[in-house]
């Protein structure tokens, strides 16, 4: 009989605990009309956000429109990694947000589908999150870049601790921010949760691979925490007035490398990158705005394979397109490298310890090369092209 009793209270318990939104939400790759909001829950269910302008009579007492985590037509049932892109927004307009999962109760044959309790990020006991789009017409951008984290969240928080993050347009974690991924669990203690902590509910947070991304059994699943665009980790991102522009460096190793146990294949990924910056160029999709690239691993060290062998493919693409700098990482101290004969352009490398804070105004981009030590301060100025 208390067997029994047990048995019944152990079900009750379990079939009455609601599903909850354990991680997140974040915003990334968001433009001047759009934006994708990413959060995860304990089980899956069917997830969808809503949006409404920064107004107290519009977030609360009015219907508002949801917009849904979709994949093909399908209303996705079956995850519970969340990806909500929201389009139809006004330029330069703040919005309030709230991100929904409703767990499935039964699910019996073909879509007899029955859906029970909701998560919900504020839950009536606080106030509703909010970002906002970027203008359609050009003006001042600040943003901060962070790489080489590998996994020590304490100290980004305290090397971030006299940033103000509502005053930046966007975070870019430049790579390097785990040493390997082995699951979610991993990463989110990684640095994930404490992006969204600090900013990422409010201001977007846009994802640069590293190397050591690439390595690990939850490698494959990144890019399911940071959607982008065109589908790929390499990509343009207009802000502004200003190109963006993504490099996915790949592996600094050969892809011989007893390391990978020959399951990569990253000189032909980056051959297939230099063909598509090809396409950028003679299609004419930049050139118009000043552009600025983004790649974990400096082009200049001859003596590892991936950087060389950037050199021989990507590099020759990016001195046809008029850079006006590239800002990278991977070597876990200050380099800087003016243009030559292998780069026509400026090359920024920040550090493991350090980050850099950008404005972009009246046509140059000035940087601050910051750390927890007064000497290790720089400042850089760079002329927009």
């Amino acid at each position: 009989m208390k067997h029994l009793l047990f048995g019944l209270m152990l079900l009750f318990t379990v079939s009455t605990r609601a599903i909850e939104i354990t991680h997140g939400p974040w915003i990334c790759d968001m433009d001047s009309t759009s934006a994708t909001i990413v959060w995860v829950t304990d089980i899956p269910g069917l997830s969808w956000v809503e949006v409404a302008p920064d107004a107290a009579d519009h977030f609360y007492g009015q219907a508002r429109p949801r917009y849904y985590d979709v994949l093909a037509g399908r209303k996705l049932l079956v995850d519970s990694v969340h990806r909500v892109h929201v389009t139809g927004l006004k330029p330069n307009t703040k919005y309030r947000y709230r991100v929904f999962t409703q767990e499935v109760a039964e699910w019996r044959y073909d879509d007899w589908v029955s859906l029970g309790k909701t998560a919900c990020t504020d839950v009536w006991r606080g106030k509703p999150y909010a970002f906002t789009t970027f203008p359609a017409q050009p003006r001042d951008i600040t943003f901060l870049v962070l790489n080489d984290i590998h996994e020590r969240p304490q100290f980004m928080k305290e090397l971030c601790k006299d940033i103000d993050f509502n005053k930046l347009d966007f975070v870019l974690l430049n790579g390097d921010m785990s040493h390997r991924l082995r699951d979610q669990k991993h990463m989110m203690d990684a640095y994930l949760d404490t992006c969204v902590s600090m900013f990422a509910t409010h201001t977007p947070l846009f994802f640069n691979r590293g190397n050591h991304e690439l390595r690990g059994q939850f490698a494959d699943y990144l890019y399911r925490y940071f959607p982008t665009n065109n589908g790929q980790y390499y990509r343009l991102q207009h802000v502004a007035g200003i190109d963006f522009l993504f490099i996915d460096s790949g592996e600094d190793k050969p892809d011989e490398d007893i390391e990978y146990s020959g399951i990569v294949d990253f000189d032909h990924y980056r051959e297939e990158q230099a063909r598509w910056l090809r396409s950028l160029r003679e299609e004419k999709k930049v050139g118009q705005y000043p552009l600025v690239v983004f790649s974990h691993m400096p082009p200049t060290l001859e003596n590892w394979h991936g950087p060389y062998h950037m050199q021989k493919t990507l590099t020759p693409e990016l001195n046809k397109m008029n850079v006006s700098v590239m800002l990278s990482g991977h070597l876990h101290a200050f380099g800087y490298q003016e243009p030559n004969e292998v780069i026509n352009f400026p090359n920024l490398v920040n550090s493991n310890n350090t980050y850099l804070l950008c404005h972009i105004s009246n046509g140059k981009m000035e940087v601050d090369y910051v750390g927890l030590k007064a000497k290790e301060k720089k400042h850089f100025t760079f002329p927009l092209k």
